[in-house]
């Protein structure tokens, strides 16, 4: 598909647009925001996908806001050579006009065979919805804040399905697959759950449950009989104890020993009481003496802050005076030095003007270098590239990894275990016929009798002068013999797969492997320190430097001769140094002179100001010590200070009297002989009584007891624990080989669908490595969605990747859908609205060569309102 032109006319927030020349490949569309860049997607879904009839909110949003108006569109495309015209008209008047070379279409047959052609199907009545109905455009056109979400790929799916099974067929296995799976998946779902833990319903753990039941009751049995006898033993040593406790008269003497603590403990507390009265008083005196200090202290403060202050007020008066000459002189310096300054700062301008052309060609010779050391760069990476290349052509063919290789040595150590399980398990059978007698199988041939005979399946001989013998061995014999022919199977069928004919064979092809991985990352690591940024980059980098330096060159002109023979740089730069460190001396000197003439006016200002409020923080100081000392004098202060003394002394004499007295008694001590006491009491008569509890109680038990059926039972219990642990092991077994051959069969499938996703992986691989060196992306086999990255072997959820690196990877991967699209036979024209908004300004270089290398193949269409973005890339500009 070819669009060629689109015309709007009172379309949404557009008044008018006409965009005549639409080029087959790359075209960019710029205009600021709300100038309606939106609006023309807008426009030619409606025009494609909208029926001109419809109604509902979405087609009344193609108005022009608050006036009556007629929506038009009008769109030139080219489908299959084939050029058409398409008109609508939505709201007033609707109407649809197609035509094409030898034939037009109008109303409602213009939308059936816009469906034809676009290959989609239109919404059913009622407001419509094109994000289901519009096909793969949905994925092809982005619509602006989309771009960071992934493909969003919803119906389009549908298209894409088609076009990669006209490429690839259809997925491998069809219905009988799919039935085979779920087969498989149900024989699994009897023993276990969708996470492989081992089910409730499960036979397994139904005997598992009865087996741990079984073993419950069996313990139960065990602890009644051990119970029984330590009864008995615990009932003869209760009677025993509590005989002690009667023969002691351990109540009555417990009882005796609380009352003697009580008293001890009243006597005490009456001590403890008086001590607290004269604590409390000496506290009231002690209060009553501090207060009378910090009285006589405040006023003694305000003695000394008076004197301080009038101090201070005299002194700072006496320096105002040299504050202000000293200012008058630092402004004078200041006006001398700005002068000198003026001069200094056009000698320095001077000097670098100088100096900076003589530099300006010394970096552009430096750069002449750099490039032709670039140059050797690339030319020795290319080398190292096409040793690569052989290296990936040599592993080729190889298909034999470590993976594989630990299958086959698992399946070669199951055979081996298998084979000498069976020689254990399998029953041997020895014949020592009679002189001249023979022994033959059930076919009548003879059977060597000089060994033995291992027995895995029912076997049948015939023995001269006896008769025939029928031997059948044991189930455990016949399924290790089947064992051990599974995994001899399992390990051939591992050999054939892999074309090996040995475990040694296959580890020295693993081995071959792993040196031609060895040198290949060798190459790689030599490449990435000659080029760290990658052979394409360090190309396109050496490109732009080749036009910067041709560019500078024609711009700096050649070197005169003059400027040849007197230009010396260090001659130059000294001059300019010289010239700068004049002119920052004269810098440092005046700033330093404003700085001290500052600071000199900020003193005599906070002087002036310090020396009213001195004065008149003296004055008030010394109305407040007459107001004091006329309410009552420092020396009757100090008088108040001596009595309140006297009187403390007398209650510290007083408390420390009650003190001595309660510290004779021992108070603590008492109160734990009294707590300890009342604690033995009622211990003693509590294990009095719970040990005539406990033996009437062992008495009643031991006489309901019986051991008659114990034995019997517990014999019963141990034979069907045996046997079901038998049937647990057949059952393991069983559930082990379900889950085996269900995992087996998904690995083929999903090993299958990877060929599904080939050709999208295909088409992105080169437009990824342009942004992303080195990088493979991961699809959802289902939906088709980007799951992630693969970047030096690390697997990258697609959620996690930055805003730039999702928009990205999304764009890339559109327009390789859109090739897939294309292959099949669908229309697929790629239109992105403001889709790389979060690029930074390197990748978005990469991202305009992944947009050229698309546009071969493709038309592709970018709205921005980023115009200096686009202006390189050498497409068409339209703007609106």
């Amino acid at each position: 598909m070819y669009l060629k032109s689109l015309q709007l006319t009172d379309f949404a927030g557009v008044g008018s647009v006409d965009l005549p020349r639409f080029e087959p490949g790359l075209n960019v569309v710029v205009g600021d925001n709300e100038a309606g860049k939106s609006t023309l997607l807008t426009a030619l879904r409606a025009a494609f996908f909208q029926k001109h009839r419809a109604g509902g909110e979405a087609v009344k949003m193609l108005a022009p806001y608050n006036r009556q108006a007629r929506p038009e569109v009008a769109v030139e495309f080219d489908i299959d050579g084939t050029a058409y015209t398409l008109r609508k008209a939505f709201v007033q008047r609707p109407s649809a006009d197609l035509s094409w070379p030898g034939g037009s279409l109008s109303g409602d047959a213009v939308e059936e065979r816009l469906a034809e052609l676009f290959r989609f199907s239109h919404p059913g009545r009622g407001d419509s919805k094109l994000s289901e109905h519009q096909g793969a455009f949905g994925l092809l056109w982005v619509e602006q804040g989309r771009s960071t979400g992934g493909l969003d790929i919803g119906v389009g799916k549908d298209a894409v399905t088609a076009s990669l099974e006209g490429e690839v067929g259809q997925i491998l296995g069809g219905e009988r697959g799919r039935s085979l799976v779920a087969a498989t998946k149900a024989l699994q779902d009897r023993f276990f759950t969708d996470t492989l833990r081992v089910a409730s319903a499960s036979p397994i753990r139904q005997a598992e449950e009865r087996r741990e039941a079984l073993r419950t009751e069996l313990q139960a049995k065990l602890a009644l009989r051990a119970d029984y006898d330590e009864k008995l033993d615990r009932l003869r040593r209760r009677r025993e104890t509590l005989l002690s406790y009667e023969r002691d008269d351990a109540v009555a003497k417990a009882e005796a020993a609380v009352e003697a603590a009580e008293a001890a403990s009243r006597a005490a507390e009456s001590l403890d009481r008086e001590r607290g009265e004269a604590e409390r008083e000496l506290r009231h005196a002690l209060a009553k003496r501090d207060g009378a200090a910090e009285i006589l202290r405040q006023r003694d403060k305000l003695i000394e802050t008076r004197g301080r202050a009038t101090q201070a007020a005299e002194a700072i008066a006496a320096s105002l005076d040299a504050f202000r000459a000293r200012a008058v002189e630092e402004r004078s310096e200041v006006a001398r030095l700005e002068a000198r300054r003026a001069e200094a700062k056009a000698a320095a301008d001077q000097a670098e003007a100088a100096d900076e052309a003589i530099q300006l060609r010394a970096e552009l010779s430096r750069k002449q270098d750099e490039l032709a050391k670039a140059r050797q760069r690339i030319e020795a990476a290319r080398g190292i590239e096409e040793e690569l290349a052989e290296l990936r052509r040599a592993a080729s063919g190889a298909g034999l990894d470590q993976k594989a290789l630990a299958a086959i040595e698992a399946a070669e150590q199951s055979r081996r275990e298998a084979a000498i399980r069976l020689s254990v398990a399998a029953p041997k059978l020895r014949f020592e016929p009679s002189a001249g007698q023979a022994v033959r199988d059930a076919a009548g041939e003879a059977v060597a009798t000089e060994g033995s005979v291992d027995i895995t399946g029912r076997s049948v001989f015939d023995l001269e002068g006896f008769g025939r013998i029928v031997i059948e061995p044991g189930a455990d014999a016949g399924a290790v013999a089947r064992d051990a022919a599974t995994a001899e199977a399992a390990c051939a069928g591992l050999f054939s797969r892999h074309g090996v004919a040995s475990l040694e064979e296959a580890r020295r092809r693993v081995q071959a492997a792993e040196e031609r991985r060895i040198a290949a990352d060798t190459l790689k690591a030599r490449l990435g320190a000659i080029l760290p940024e990658g052979l394409s980059e360090a190309a396109a980098a050496l490109e732009l430097r080749e036009g910067e330096i041709a560019e500078r060159s024609a711009t700096m002109g050649a070197p005169t001769e003059e400027n040849e023979t007197k230009a010396d740089p260090s001659d130059s730069r000294a001059a300019r140094r010289t010239a700068r460190a004049l002119l920052e001396a004269a810098d440092a000197e005046l700033d330093g002179m404003r700085r001290r003439a500052a600071e000199s006016s900020a003193q005599l200002a906070t002087a002036e100001g310090e020396a009213g409020f001195r004065h008149a923080e003296a004055e008030r100081l010394r109305r407040e010590h007459l107001e004091a000392e006329a309410k009552r004098s420092r020396a009757a202060l100090a008088e108040d200070l001596a009595a309140a003394e006297v009187e403390r002394t007398a209650k510290a004499v007083v408390l420390d009297q009650r003190q001595r007295e309660l510290a004779g008694v021992d108070p603590e001590t008492v109160a734990l002989t009294l707590q300890s006491k009342r604690r033995a009491l009622v211990e003693i008569r509590r294990q009095v009584v719970a040990l005539r509890e406990e033996a009437a109680a062992l008495e009643g038990e031991l006489g309901g007891h019986g051991l008659t059926a114990l034995g019997e039972d517990i014999d019963r219990i141990e034979g069907e624990v045996t046997v079901l642990e038998r049937r647990l092991g057949r059952l393991n077994v069983e559930a082990e080989a379900s889950k085996l051959l269900h995992s087996t069969l998904l690995a083929a499938q999903r090993e299958a669908r990877e060929h599904w996703l080939g050709p999208i992986k295909t088409q992105v691989a080169p437009y990824l490595r342009l942004i992303h060196p080195g990088t493979e992306i991961e699809l959802d086999e289902t939906t088709l969605e980007i799951r992630g990255l693969h970047r030096a072997g690390v697997e990258e959820h697609f959620q996690r990747l930055s805003a730039g690196a999702r928009e990205q990877v999304a764009v890339v991967t559109r327009i390789a859908l859109a090739q897939v699209l294309k292959k099949g036979g669908h229309p697929a024209t790629v239109i992105l609205d403001d889709a790389l908004v979060n690029t930074d300004e390197k990748r978005l270089e990469r991202m305009h060569l992944v947009l050229q290398k698309a546009a071969e193949d493709l038309q592709i269409i970018v709205l921005t309102c980023r115009e200096r973005d686009f202006r390189g890339l050498g497409a068409p500009l339209f703007r609106i």
